[in-house]
């Protein structure tokens, strides 16, 4: 049975569902409480909210996320809201919010991370002599390069007084960490720049994976009729090479596919202070490439970031969470006046999709477990 594209939009929405933080963290500690005298909570990243929503009422608690929703939180916690992908003066004010917290709790009390991906730019400090000008400038080099999470990360933590474990050395009360994933091996160091993980010398701390990378992927086969997925070739390891390496492993295959992970993306040559790039992220050039080796296939593309936000956010529309192409999409975009190599080379890949309605928008979904690609009828 064919799946159109809005088939595969509400099977999104239903993985995002089953990937509830809220529900994890609240489960977790169910099992493995909290055990200091008083709860300090800090919750940084993209699932911030819900994970703070999850844990309940705490002494004091604050809560650094991209996007606030407005909802209320639990008893304790204050919401702020900063930068993502690059930091910026919110970022170093949430920076001084949760020093200020784990700095006053006491060595008989706790202070319960709760940190989700994207925390690496919401909250900064850079080390002393490095403005946050040049910590932005000299990431977004590394980043540019088509950087791995890993090494990206790694280049961030040696720039920052707050990560690499370095927040929670701050605190004289024992740190009780859990993590929701967004690293493709779960490597708890490297999620959000693990600002409370790492760190040797501290061994009253605790660090937990609440929620794994794969929960997202994993969660399109919950609660679907078997004939709609099992002719799919599932891919068991992720994508984490470049977008052309991941076209050629995504139409190998001979039937439909879905996969999971984060392709990295290299960005055109550096001229002065900028680069000379237009607007998109991973998924929308991704869906572009694919857009590309699908012409003449009869097949379609489905290229989506769980976060719901793809990139930086375009300036006059939403902020798309990838998109879906076919086989018509590439001569599509030619049709409205646009060169979709030019817009590949570019990494323009938004300004293209956006022509021709390729475009998805979900809005923020709480969650970021990577991106899921599902290919088909070819």
């Amino acid at each position: 049975m064919a799946l159109d594209r809005a088939a595969l939009e509400a099977m999104f929405r239903k993985a995002v569902v089953a990937c509830d933080p809220a529900q994890a963290v609240r489960a977790h500690l169910q099992a493995r409480p909290v055990l200091g005298r008083r709860c300090f909570g800090i919750a940084i990243g993209k699932a911030a909210l819900a994970m703070a929503r999850g844990a309940g009422p705490v002494f004091q608690g604050v809560c650094v996320t991209h996007a606030l929703d407005g909802e209320p939180l639990p008893t304790g916690w204050l919401a702020l809201e900063a930068a993502h992908p690059v930091p910026d003066l919110r970022s170093l004010a949430a920076g001084d919010a949760v020093c200020d917290l784990v700095a006053a709790a006491g060595p008989h009390d706790e202070v319960l991370a709760l940190i989700s991906g994207g925390a690496s730019a919401l909250v900064e400090r850079p080390i002393a002599g490095l403005s946050l000008e040049q910590f932005v400038r000299e990431v977004q080099t590394v980043a540019a390069s088509g950087a791995a999470i890993h090494e990206l990360n790694a280049a961030r933590i040696v720039r920052s007084q707050l990560k690499g474990g370095k927040l929670a050395a701050r605190s004289a009360a024992p740190v009780y960490t859990l993590v929701a994933s967004d690293v493709f091996d779960d490597d708890l160091r490297i999620v959000g720049s693990g600002p409370t993980v790492g760190l040797p010398g501290r061994p009253q701390d605790r660090v937990e994976l609440v929620l794994p990378i794969r929960r997202f992927v994993d969660a399109w086969f919950v609660g679907h009729r078997m004939d709609r997925m099992d002719q799919m070739a599932r891919m068991r390891e992720p994508l984490t090479g470049t977008i052309e390496a991941s076209v050629e492993q995504l139409l190998r295959p001979s039937r439909p596919v879905l996969a999971w992970g984060e392709p990295v993306v290299k960005l055109p040559p550096m001229h002065g202070d900028r680069g000379d790039h237009g607007i998109g992220g991973r998924a929308q050039q991704l869906a572009l490439a694919l857009a590309r080796a699908l012409r003449g296939r009869k097949g379609y593309a489905l290229v989506v970031g769980s976060d719901g936000m793809d990139g930086p956010p375009p300036r006059d529309r939403p902020a798309p969470a990838g998109a879906y192409v076919t086989s018509a999409t590439w001569d599509a975009i030619r049709d409205m006046g646009l060169d979709p190599e030019v817009a590949l080379a570019r990494c323009d890949a938004g300004t293209a999709l956006a022509a021709v309605g390729a475009l998805v928008v979900t809005g923020p979904t709480g969650i970021n477990h990577g991106d899921v690609m599902v290919i088909g009828a070819r």
